[in-house]
């Protein structure tokens, strides 16, 4: 679609939520001539954070009522109580509602209201990298959908917004909300952040369970992998192959299918199955509910396992004026 001009110059856009992500929009859109408040928690950290930016926040049911544009960018797990009693009673009448992550109303945890346009807008990165290459005048590619379209105009409305982001600088591909979420949900839980971490743990512990020195089991198993990562991002997996050693592609090639078995593909569907049906968007709702404290056990169980001693002094020697500045 052809954006001839932006549904959203000069009017308010309220940013519901100051955060990895709420900060970039922000400024961004402040910055691409939007009129942009802030709504968060009275005196909070967002709240803060948002004044020492230039914003003057507000409560989140005042500046949502004010708004042309609400911008959602509150954390999944609050979604479903600030929608309910701070965003959606105060809502303008055909004021357009975004969303940056497609999970909440793909998965029934808030119900928008039908008047309002429902607006997909994800960029591909995270806040601070949406900031800065919007500074740098590159831009950050997103997903944009469509949920309800009352004002006829929501597609324009999303490309708009999409635009004062700085990721039409790039690009736009048309999702939906569901098809975001699922496979949102499906890449950090199979490859992100649960596959690779678990690998890279499990092969750090081979190699020392063998009697290899920690810091240079950390440095091949965790360490490289950000040179691999960046290779495969810039053009692909077999340009990738074709830049490393003929060495590492061959033995690369010949266990790649030892370690990605049938039943590790049979596991992966079984993961995208409980994704799908709505099961581990319940299993989150249950975890926030109970205010995250398994979350808050796993993540400290994880700080003691051997590959973090061992990453901080590999880390000392191979950026040392970076672990100084910590």
């Amino acid at each position: 679609q052809n954006l001839e001009r932006n549904l959203f110059s000069q009017k308010m856009v309220a940013v519901i939520g100051y955060g990895n992500q709420g900060h970039a929009h922000a400024l961004n859109l402040r910055d691409s001539g939007a009129r942009v408040i802030v709504g968060a928690r009275p005196g909070g950290e967002a709240w803060k954070w948002a004044a020492r930016d230039g914003f003057d926040p507000g409560p989140i049911m005042d500046v949502a009522a004010r708004a042309d544009c609400v911008a959602v960018l509150l954390p999944d797990e609050v979604q479903e109580r600030v929608c309910a009693d701070e965003i959606f009673p105060f809502l303008k009448p055909g004021s357009a509602l975004v969303f940056a992550h497609g999970f909440s109303v793909a998965f029934g945890v808030v119900k928008p209201p039908k008047d309002n346009d429902v607006l997909l807008v994800a960029p591909k990165g995270q806040g601070h990298f949406v900031r800065k290459s919007y500074e740098k005048g590159v831009g950050v590619a997103c997903l944009v959908g469509v949920e309800n379209d009352a004002s006829g105009k929501a597609w324009q409305k999303a490309l708009s917004y999409a635009q004062m982001l700085g990721c039409l600088r790039v690009g736009a591909i048309k999702s939906s909300f569901r098809d975001e979420a699922v496979t949102d949900l499906f890449g950090e839980q199979v490859v992100l952040c649960g596959g690779v971490p678990g690998i890279v743990k499990a092969a750090f512990e081979t190699l020392v369970e063998r009697g290899y020195p920690p810091e240079v089991a950390y440095i091949e198993c965790l360490h490289e992998l950000k040179i691999i990562t960046d290779l495969m991002s810039d053009s692909g997996v077999s340009y990738m192959r074709e830049r490393i050693s003929r060495t590492a592609a061959w033995g690369g090639f010949l266990t790649e299918d030892e370690v990605v078995t049938d039943d590790l593909k049979s596991k992966m569907k079984s993961i995208l199955d409980k994704i799908e049906s709505g099961e581990f968007a319940a299993h989150l709702q249950k975890e926030a509910s109970a205010g995250g404290s398994r979350l808050n056990d796993y993540i400290e169980e994880e700080k003691e396992h051997p590959i973090e001693r061992a990453g901080e002094s590999a880390r000392k020697i191979l950026n040392p004026r970076e672990e100084e500045s910590k």
